[in-house]
């Protein structure tokens, strides 16, 4: 029997990882220390490439359903205009106003209904790797055990317990912002311009509004330069009340405080993603201010990168090196978001007199390409890995189609599996299932679907991998060997 793939943290990206690995057959035990989610997650919405994952596989519509539309994009608080790219990269308008609590309660619905084991309440605190295996020693309200797995990633947020255990150095930037987090309620009639929204202030911080619920606010304070408070203690309601005023220059008509607490935020991109059976995947891998939704769909796209690379290990049919491409390719993805995250921190910041690059950031923007650009970035959409001609990772892409997603193929990623979309002349200029290239593919079809390219103009053929990235175009060298470089060995 095969050991499982042990999953620490419940959150989002564990969670969605889990979904992953479930939806491949593999078997997969979630562990998490807290006895149940946390409901005051404070994250108040999803970018769109938190939604394009979704949709991917079919899990959008139940977020959609407890949410409102944001399609808007800033940077830096700078607001941008992604209505202008629609027409060509319609998915960047479809972030979600919607609290990550029903993210994560979606995520677990979805991962119990394919099977996966989600166990809350233990506790990792020791870590011994062997050539086959990783225990694991728990501790729980019924005392101490022990979990053998294949492999065991990290999704235990920032702080991962799992990352230090594993000996995997997380080298920082040196950024480090602290604010308030807290639910007031509220008249919503009575609140000024900058009690709703997301503003940055002369003050010197960051403050955001959003509803939470039937007249709750979700209140969440960023003061730059500050000395981080200790995280610990309650946090009293005319604290709360004095950072909103010393933000927003106006008092906050909270009737009442349903709960605060404060939040310590760090920049960091941990040296190496995968220690022999332990990899790390969301905060526990990088770590940034979560401004605009960046942070969450980086981690999201950690996990569905990951999931399928394991569990086709599992399955026996990965090829040499494919887990090795988790980290070639999601190590500079962290990096990048980590370094945009800075960046947006740095033209708020006081200490770094930043007016005069705010501005300029500003004009840049006006332009067309630099509006696309930088929508592209933060809304998470734009991901794309280094493939080659052969479809082997790691090297520059030749083709712009390679690395990237094709859009409007995320119903036909529902299964989970590799697809072959089939241009309007397949190989020998024969269109369809006779065609040469879907004579190649019939080898992997445990593996790789075949289905009619998405445009009735499409000329070229494409290899999708369970992901959703090309691994192959035609014109772009062979496709028996990129199957083989992502798909192993045809049984």
């Amino acid at each position: 029997m095969t050991d499982p793939v042990i999953v620490v943290g419940a959150g989002p990206t564990g969670l969605m990882l889990a979904c992953e690995l479930g939806l491949a057959g593999a078997p997969v035990v979630v562990l998490d220390r807290r006895d149940a989610p946390d409901p005051h997650a404070p994250g108040q919405a999803v970018n769109a490439g938190v939604v394009a994952l979704l949709e991917q596989r079919g899990l959008a519509d139940a977020l959609r359903a407890s949410g409102l539309p944001l399609p808007g994009a800033h940077f830096s608080l700078l607001w941008l205009r992604p209505e202008e790219i629609t027409a060509d990269r319609p998915e960047v308008g479809t972030g979600l106003l919607v609290a990550q609590p029903r993210l994560t309660e979606v995520l677990e619905q979805r991962a119990r209904e394919l099977g996966v084991d989600v166990r809350r309440g233990h506790e990792v605190t020791e870590l011994r790797q062997s050539p086959g295996h990783v225990t694991l020693k728990l501790r729980t309200s019924a005392g101490d055990s022990t979990l053998r797995g294949s492999y065991v990633v990290a999704a235990d947020g920032a702080g991962s317990t799992v990352r230090r255990l594993a000996g995997i150095d997380f080298p920082g930037s040196g950024w480090t912002v602290s604010g308030i987090v807290g639910d007031v309620t509220v008249d919503f009639s009575e609140l000024a311009v900058h009690h709703l929204g997301a503003h940055y202030l002369p003050a010197g911080g960051v403050y955001s509004g959003a509803p939470a619920g039937p007249g709750v606010l979700r209140v969440i304070t960023t003061v730059f330069g500050a000395t981080p408070p200790a995280p610990s203690g309650p946090v009293a309601a005319e604290e709360l009340q004095g950072e909103v005023e010393h933000l927003t220059g106006q008092p906050l008509p909270a009737r009442e405080v349903l709960w605060a607490r404060r939040f310590t935020s760090h920049s960091g991109n941990a040296e190496r993603y995968r220690s022999g059976r332990v990899f790390l995947a969301g905060d526990a891998a990088h770590s940034f201010y979560p401004l605009g939704g960046l942070r969450l769909s980086t981690c999201l796209q950690d996990a569905v990168n990951l999931g399928w690379k394991l569990a086709a290990d599992l399955a026996g049919w990965a090829p040499p090196g494919l887990l090795d491409t988790y980290h070639a390719e999601r190590h500079p993805e962290g990096e990048r978001a980590r370094l945009a995250l800075d960046a947006q921190l740095a033209l708020m910041h006081p200490a770094a007199r930043t007016a005069g690059a705010r501005s300029l950031v500003a004009d840049l923007a006006r332009f067309e390409d630099v509006n696309r650009y930088l929508v592209e970035l933060v809304t998470g959409v734009d991901p794309r890995y280094r493939v080659g001609t052969d479809g082997a990772s790691g090297s520059v892409v030749p083709d712009p189609a390679l690395g990237g997603r094709v859009p409007g193929a995320a119903p036909l990623l529902h299964g989970g599996g590799g697809l072959l979309l089939l241009g309007a002349a397949d190989g020998d200029g024969e269109r369809g299932e006779g065609g040469a290239h879907a004579r190649t593919a019939a080898a992997w079809a445990d593996r790789v679907g075949v289905a009619p390219a998405l445009a009735a103009d499409a000329t070229r053929s494409v290899l999708l991998r369970p992901d959703g990235h090309v691994a192959w175009a035609e014109g772009s060298g062979s496709l028996e060997t990129a199957l083989k470089n992502w798909f192993g060995t045809p049984r």
